[in-house]
């Protein structure tokens, strides 16, 4: 006879048999982390036992540059009662210089989905976080390149910036802050 819990009386079973996963430092990292497969490793036990299965209903992803960045909800079913489920939004990023972007991307989004709907401790702090706020987007090559012509300190630096931003080499306003600062740097120098 099936179980006659809901979905939510099922994941709070779950809730109370994993409540912490630890982080790992992998090979040639600088942090520790918890990895999508260290996630599933622990969760995924808890979830069968108590009658719920987990599957991406929607995953939209796009590139920029060599990230794959992917949008994804992701659904917890009663397995006794299918429309008996919740949808988690979620989403990931992967970056990688050849194919593996986007199953990184999905691999972070599932791993996000599951740690938030099951409300898991990892031992991160987001509300502690030492990283300040800004309003450039570190993702933008523009604003970054603009941001680094700015701060060239030499001619030399100036050029460098120039030739690591390629892809921003068209933008007028990646040209123009480099041209100022041509100008400002040949003007300090004279």
């Amino acid at each position: 006879m099936p179980d006659a819990k809901n979905i939510h009386q099922r994941l709070a079973a779950v809730m109370g048999e994993v409540s912490y996963i630890q982080k790992e430092r992998k090979q040639g990292m600088q942090y520790t982390i918890v990895s999508h497969d260290a996630v599933t490793a622990k969760v995924r036990p808890a979830l069968l036992k108590a009658g719920i299965v987990y599957y991406p209903v929607r995953c939209e992803h796009s590139h920029n540059g060599n990230r794959a960045e992917c949008s994804m909800t992701v659904r917890f079913a009663n397995i006794d009662k299918p429309e008996d489920c919740i949808d988690v939004p979620s989403f990931g990023y992967g970056i990688d210089p050849q194919d593996k972007g986007p199953g990184k991307a999905m691999s972070y989004a599932v791993k996000y989905a599951l740690l938030k709907a099951l409300g898991l401790e990892t031992g991160d702090d987001a509300d502690h976080d030492s990283i300040q706020h800004t309003q450039e987007d570190p993702h933008d090559p523009v604003d970054n390149a603009v941001s680094e012509a700015e701060k060239a300190g030499t001619l030399d630096d100036l050029k460098a910036v120039w030739s690591a931003y390629t892809s921003a080499q068209a933008d007028a306003a990646f040209r123009d802050a480099v041209n100022k600062r041509k100008r400002e740097l040949e003007k300090e120098a004279a």
